[in-house]
């Protein structure tokens, strides 16, 4: 099974990652890289663990809201 982000790209190991956080009302995204990427987390739905830059160690639960970083120049081929 495929990981996917929420353009349709695949997320693999060495990815960096953006992702969704929210405190409150406010709302911003952090960058991970993707360490392990577990195709179930017991109920079916995929789960990514990373390191933040700071050294944070993160579990991401929901990838609806995650996009991979893809550098300029560089073309990456979305899943049909």
């Amino acid at each position: 099974m495929k990981v996917l982000d929420c353009v349709g790209r695949e997320i693999k190991v060495g990815c960096n990652i953006l992702y969704a956080v929210r405190r409150g009302s406010s709302m911003w995204l952090k960058r991970m890289r993707v360490q392990q990427v577990m195709a179930d987390d017991g109920k079916g739905n995929p789960l990514l663990n990373g390191f933040t830059p700071d050294g944070r160690r993160v579990t991401v639960h929901n990838l609806r809201t995650v996009v991979v970083i893809v550098p300029l120049g560089i073309q990456y081929e979305t899943a049909a």
